[in-house]
């Protein structure tokens, strides 16, 4: 099977601004967490936390440790 040509904490990232951009996630909402992504999309906690972290340096999202990331 080829492999995909955009990495899979770039495509979890996508998904979640493309949330974002839509409205369907407002300011001051909890996007998904670490956990509840690696269950949706397979992926190890590191992806999950990467795709997070790229959310955040791009100011899209805010995190705040043992709370929870949430839509800036």
């Amino acid at each position: 099977m080829p492999r995909e040509p955009t990495a899979p904490y770039k495509r979890i990232a996508e998904g979640i601004r493309a949330r974002i951009e839509a409205g369907e996630l407002k300011s001051g909402e909890q996007v998904p967490s670490a956990t509840e992504i690696c269950n949706a999309y397979g992926v190890s906690r590191n992806t999950a936390l990467r795709a997070l972290k790229l959310l955040k340096e791009e100011g899209l999202i805010t995190i705040e440790q043992g709370w929870g990331s949430f839509v800036k």
